[in-house]
């Protein structure tokens, strides 16, 4: 019953765990399994109907594992709204810093 309940609003999720438990408290081991995979199975439509389907959470975005590991960005150059040029990886995003090691980037 926690986790049909934990997507809810706080202010209802108390509630609604609580009456979901008082439901299963008469039930047989057999009965109370089919209610809690019946109600397991109707969360996320009572989950909808309790937030009006307003905004949700965006998902965090997927980074690539290069990106990730700070292994392999794909640099790009682009600008600044003022026109100012700098370099970021296409995919996450990361502004390229300089570390000064001419050899690493290839020119020696």
């Amino acid at each position: 019953m926690e986790r049909a309940t934990n997507g809810l609003p706080s202010e209802a999720r108390n509630r609604y765990h609580d009456e979901l438990v008082a439901e299963m408290h008469d039930l047989g081991r057999v009965a109370a399994w089919r209610y809690a995979v019946g109600v397991a199975a109707s969360a996320s439509s009572m989950h909808a109907a309790l937030t009006d389907g307003g905004p949700q959470p965006e998902p965090a975005p997927h980074r690539v594992l290069g990106c990730r590991t700070n292994t392999h960005h794909v640099w790009k150059t682009t600008h600044t709204p003022d026109g100012e040029l700098y370099r970021a990886c296409a995919r996450c995003g990361k502004e390229y810093v300089s570390t000064g090691n001419a050899w690493f980037l290839g020119s020696a």
